[in-house]
């Protein structure tokens, strides 16, 4: 279609100028015009394709290059050309009055037009800056409308630890978008980087392929702020200071964090409390087969963890801390800030209680 446009303004083009250039060049002859016409509509045709292509392919390449740049240094950019050419203007005016236009022109168009690009470039470059000696910023860090809910979460260090968290993403349970603080994944490559046997690197290893994992889905949108805070030292505070600046709801796992945030009125999803609405109801006298994985604050006891990450205590466990999985009863569930906290007893044991104790022979 532009091609076509550009084709038809350079027929009537040559259609004029072939017209008034036949009539000038030969007044006697009467029909020299339509000649003319005819030439200039012949000549319009050809060179308004060819002409129109390559237009084309230039604004094609320009709209591909200005693409990559972000709105802000486009904007910047713009506003550095206009006074690079106008200094350029300015700067050759003596020339054009002085000198001849064969000379002059080409000379002030040089220097207009390298002026111009230089300024662009000077202005894009520095676009940061030139914005904040303004006042303003390149990152929308007020919205008309607080907690808009079209607005995603910011991700918490221990949320992209979660195992649970992926899961959620790919059963739908979370949709909005998610921003990553670029201070959070330094938190999270210093874990990463840590011995291979420390379980908390082997949960930010998981955290960052989670993140890798996101990206090739393309389920959910992610991205990376680059805020950083300076002025405030702890990772959770900034945290709840850039989820307020944003207006960003906080996805967290840690459930001091979330109090804290909500506190000062920062909508929050505690992934924690999420799994644990969202597990099997495990109910007193339930049995199940767990492995004991470590020792209780008190004598006896045993600590394993159900796939939903709740922490079951055994009372008696601590004698199969590492061997195979053992059936346990369910002896009661306690809820707490962070999920579920569950108490069981060994079924062996519960076996061998005697008779009067109601279990033997049920």
């Amino acid at each position: 279609m532009f091609v076509e446009v550009m084709r038809g303004f350079m027929v009537l083009l040559g259609t004029a100028a072939g017209y008034w250039l036949a009539r000038d060049l030969v007044p006697s002859a009467p029909s020299a015009g339509g000649i003319g016409a005819m030439l200039g509509v012949l000549i319009g045709y050809i060179s308004g394709g060819l002409l129109g292509r390559t237009t084309d392919r230039v604004l094609g390449v320009v709209e591909r290059r200005v693409a990559r740049l972000p709105g802000p240094q486009l904007v910047v950019g713009a506003l550095g050309a206009i006074a690079g050419a106008v200094a350029g203007t300015i700067l050759t005016l003596p020339l054009l009055l002085h000198v001849r236009p064969a000379i002059s022109i080409p000379i002030a168009g040089i220097a207009t037009w390298a002026l111009g690009a230089l300024g662009f470039r000077i202005a894009a470059f520095h676009s940061g800056d030139l914005f904040a000696a303004a006042g303003l910023s390149t990152r929308p860090l007020v919205r008309a409308e607080a907690f808009d809910p079209r607005d995603g979460y910011l991700l918490d260090t221990s949320a992209l630890m979660d195992g649970r968290f992926a899961g959620l993403l790919d059963s739908g349970v979370i949709r909005d978008d998610l921003f990553v603080a670029i201070f959070v994944l330094d938190e999270i490559q210093g874990f990463a980087d840590a011995g291979s046997e420390d379980p908390r690197a082997r949960r930010a290893r998981r955290g960052l392929e989670t993140l890798e994992h996101i990206k090739s889905a393309g389920s959910v949108r992610i991205s990376v702020l680059d805020d950083e805070l300076p002025e405030i030292a702890q990772v959770d505070a900034k945290l709840v200071a850039l989820a307020m600046r944003l207006s960003l709801r906080l996805l967290t796992a840690d459930a001091q964090l979330a109090s804290v945030a909500e506190i000062q009125g920062v909508p929050t999803l505690n992934l924690r409390r999420l799994a644990a609405d969202l597990a099997p109801a495990v109910l007193a006298g339930e049995r199940m087969m767990l492995r004991i994985l470590k020792a209780g604050r008190e004598p006896g006891q045993g600590v394993g963890f159900l796939d939903d990450g709740s922490m079951v205590i055994v009372n008696g466990g601590s004698a199969s801390i590492g061997a195979e999985p053992m059936e346990i009863v369910v002896s009661s569930v306690v809820p707490n800030a962070a999920g579920r906290l569950i108490f069981a007893k060994p079924a062996v044991s519960l076996r061998e209680t005697p008779a009067s104790s109601g279990i033997i022979g049920k």
